[in-house]
């Protein structure tokens, strides 16, 4: 996988086609990603440096009314259509999350974000797609984005969803980030298949997608009718044969415990019945699979997918294919984690207006791949190649030397010491203590790491400003 190390480089990939109506801008956005992009977690003013030229700018483009957020986007996802050329199969994984945001400014300019009555937290909605390489696994970037705000006065009538159009409902969103990511990807929208949890089970959505012939992975949320009368899909699926086993990693979420659990796969081709309250004698035809664990710990619920799919998964093969896509979409709560909490920190930004939250909400987007595909690279290190691989394809000669005398009490190596070694060294500089005998560090401690060497590296330069002829 290749990430681009430099991020003047990687900004201007990124941002350097965005139409914003002025040249101008553009280049200042450019800067601005560079900045952030070299200063994870940082605001606008401290990634410049002290730049105040730069400061300026960015500011003046981040309060900019004419510079539309969906502009800004637009270049990154074109970015992203670019990188998954090569790539013979590609995931599009899936979710919506909200950002929240606490501070008065902007308060009053933000949507309810639901929840207790006297929850005083406002915000987004935000929909994301992401490219995955289907083959390396490896993360493309961001390719569609939606964001909105719910109006308050609409609270309290989810019990009424059952009465509105399915245009006139939140869950078209997931038919909506489809006709976009049709529209961007073109010929080879045949090559994606969109990778969705159970909120995308939605009887229109699958229906749109057959009819278009574009392939996707659903987990099912109902146990929907199926043309067989007196049987729903769940019992159909149960009642089908057994492809084989797989192995599954169950992550640790609110009590939850992280675990491995053995599933049994069983699949077949079924047809489903439009929901009773808008039958309009529509059926869908597509492949269901089970995936139910056979023997869980004493006091742990069976872990169980039911997965709806356009791919046929007639074999074991098929079957085994069709959980890996599904257990990818993880993918899409990483972006989430690097987004928010993971080192982009978009919640914490104070702008005050809505529209300058928005802009800078979508450009930490792109930040936030950035840091997952760069976290990515580093944990290829528990590869057997990763020992052989030098830590100069991620980290710059002065980088990878200034983590070295943070961490080694001896000289600097004549070549640059292995990928699994940086990996190490970054995470235990950020704090990172191998104590479950995992080798996976955490996003906190890697990024942690990384502030800290960066910092570092400022100190060296600055220091060889003041000393020309000191070299390392």
């Amino acid at each position: 996988m290749h990430v681009e190390k430099d991020p003047r480089a990687w900004a201007q990939r990124t941002f350097g086609e965005c139409e914003l109506g002025d040249e101008r801008r553009t280049r200042r956005l450019v800067i601005l990603g560079s900045s952030l992009g070299a200063h994870v977690g940082s605001s606008p003013y401290t990634a410049c440096r002290g730049d105040e030229a730069a400061n300026e700018g960015a500011y003046r483009l981040l309060r900019n009314a004419a510079v539309e957020p969906e502009a800004i986007a637009e270049g990154g996802f074109l970015a992203s259509v670019r990188a998954a050329r090569g790539c013979a199969e590609v995931l599009a994984v899936e979710d919506t999350t909200t950002l929240s945001y606490s501070h008065e400014a902007a308060h009053d300019e933000l949507g309810d974000l639901g929840g207790p009555s006297g929850r005083q937290g406002r915000g987004f909605q935000v929909h994301s797609v992401l490219l995955v390489d289907a083959a390396s696994e490896h993360t493309l970037g961001l390719v569609e984005q939606q964001r909105w705000c719910r109006d308050s006065a609409k609270r309290g009538q989810r019990h009424r969803r059952g009465q509105r159009a399915y245009e006139d409902k939140e869950s078209v969103k997931w038919q909506r980030a489809s006709e976009a990511l049709s529209a961007r990807m073109g010929e080879a929208m045949t090559r994606v298949v969109s990778v969705c949890d159970r909120e995308a089970d939605v009887f229109e959505y699958l229906d749109y997608k057959l009819e278009r012939g574009e392939r996707f992975v659903v987990r099912a949320a109902w146990n929907r009718r199926t043309s067989e009368a007196h049987q729903g899909l769940f019992d159909t699926l149960e009642a089908a044969p057994v492809l084989g086993s797989r192995r599954v990693q169950v992550v640790q979420r609110g009590g939850r415990r992280a675990r491995e659990a053995r599933v049994e796969l069983r699949a077949c081709e079924v047809e489903l019945r439009a929901p009773k309250n808008r039958d309009t004698g529509k059926r869908v035809r597509l492949w269901g699979i089970l995936a139910l664990e056979s023997e869980p710990p004493e006091g742990v619920e069976a872990l169980r997918w039911v997965l709806l799919s356009s791919e046929a998964m007639g074999t074991q093969a098929d079957a085994q294919r069709i959980m890996r896509y599904y257990e990818l979409r993880w993918r899409i709560e990483d972006f989430h984690k690097a987004w928010k909490s993971g080192g982009a920190n978009v919640e914490k930004r104070r702008m005050h207006s809505a529209d300058n939250l928005e802009r800078m909400a979508v450009i930490l987007a792109f930040v936030a791949v950035r840091v997952m595909q760069l976290r990515e690279v580093l944990h290829e290190r528990r590869t057997p190649e990763a020992k052989e691989r030098r830590c100069d394809e991620v980290l710059e000669a002065v980088e990878w030397k200034v983590l070295w005398l943070s961490r080694e009490n001896k000289a600097l190596p004549q070549t640059p010491p292995s990928l699994r070694w940086a990996y190490e060294s970054v995470a235990k500089l950020g704090g990172w203590i191998d104590t479950k005998r995992t080798g996976r560090a955490g996003w906190k401690a890697l990024w942690e790491g990384w502030f800290i060497l960066e910092q570092r590296v400022d100190g060296y330069r600055l220091a060889q400003q003041l000393n020309p002829q000191g070299k390392m």
